[in-house]
């Protein structure tokens, strides 16, 4: 199934169990000291595979926020919110930037808590929920779990604890759409609590205006083939094909701010490596490829507030390191932001 997979790459890096650290990352600036708020720009985890440091970079330098981070940060109110996998403990935290003061939002023993995502507009968290035991020798599959101000405890997004993964919210804020672990569809969920399940899967971005969302659709589910990029128009729930791909797997869709560009990873069938492309929305121009060093596979674009730079993760496949690079989109070239490091997110 998909959701052992994700859960293999997720527990890949975090297999060690991360312990206390005094290292300091590498190839960053001098640690900021102080207290007063400043202008940070982006959190990514240094060190995956060991200490798993979560780093904030700003335009005074860099601070470490937290150690045994399994998972992306994502950002609310003023505080990062992530997840932790350390001994004996697994846990779902908030972190004020400004005032450096860390407050536990779920503590769970029985699973591990990851892939943490922030309502764009208000203090709800939705997170995966994995629980440790076991069931027929396999994994238990993974739910969606939320969290509030308002709850006393978190609770599970649905009563019956529905198998699902890899949610996101729309910008506004009004729907919330996932994976179903079981079965190759998705699921739209509005804030009113309506449902709309659709007949077909795949890795998806949000149109910035949320009337839309473009997916790289799961084609031949026994291959775990992605052979187009569509877009879903969520008022006509109709589909149309934005891009065919027939000699390639298409994953990782990330629409620019400006809804007029497209970055994705394009992987050849049978190559080891998927590079990055972008497409031009606005007119019938031929997609441009950005990156084409063999001897990484690209992952999980992130677009600038300003749609003209992008961060990703590289997997060096030789090395089983990873890394962060950077390119603004009218460079020739990309250049290395951080060594050992994954998982960027801009601020706001």
């Amino acid at each position: 199934m998909r959701w052992i997979v994700v859960l293999a790459i997720i527990g890949s890096l975090i297999s060690c169990g991360a312990q206390q650290s005094t290292a300091v990352p590498t190839v960053l600036p001098t640690a900021v000291a102080t207290a007063v708020p400043q202008t940070w720009r982006l959190s990514y985890v240094q060190q995956p595979l060991t200490t798993a440091h979560l780093i904030i970079n700003g335009v005074a330098g860099f601070r470490t926020i937290d150690v045994g981070v399994n998972g992306p940060a994502c950002f609310s109110q003023g505080r990062l919110i992530y997840t932790t996998k350390l001994s004996g403990t697994n846990r779902l935290l908030a972190s004020d930037v400004n005032t450096r003061q860390t407050q536990t939002l779920v503590d769970d023993p029985a699973a591990v808590l990851s892939q943490a995502t922030c309502h764009p507009t208000s203090e709800q968290i939705v997170y995966l929920r994995s629980p440790l035991e076991l069931i027929d020798d396999e994994p238990a599959p993974p739910s969606i779990w939320q969290t509030n101000p308002n709850l006393s405890q978190p609770q599970s997004l649905d009563a019956a604890q529905t198998p699902a993964l890899n949610q996101q919210w729309s910008p506004d804020g009004r729907w919330l759409i996932y994976e179903l672990a079981e079965r190759p569809n998705l699921v739209l969920q509005a804030a009113t609590g309506e449902t709309r399940e659709l007949t077909f899967t795949g890795t998806f971005t949000w149109q910035p205006d949320s009337q839309a969302l473009i997916i790289a659709q799961l084609t031949e589910f026994e291959n775990g083939r992605f052979g187009r990029l569509v877009r879903y128009d969520l008022a006509s729930q109709q589909l149309s094909v934005v891009l065919e791909s027939p000699d390639a797997d298409v994953y990782y869709p990330r629409l620019a701010p400006d809804g007029q560009q497209l970055a994705y990873i394009r992987r050849p069938l049978g190559a080891e490596v998927g590079d990055i492309w972008l497409l031009q929305l606005a007119n019938s121009s031929q997609p441009r490829q950005l990156t084409s060093d063999q001897q990484y596979d690209n992952l999980d674009p992130q677009w600038s507030s300003d749609s003209q730079q992008l961060l990703w993760s590289r997997l060096d496949l030789q090395q089983i390191r990873y890394s962060i690079w950077q390119q603004y989109i009218t460079a020739p070239t990309a250049s290395q932001f951080a060594d050992d490091a994954i998982w960027p997110r801009w601020l706001p």
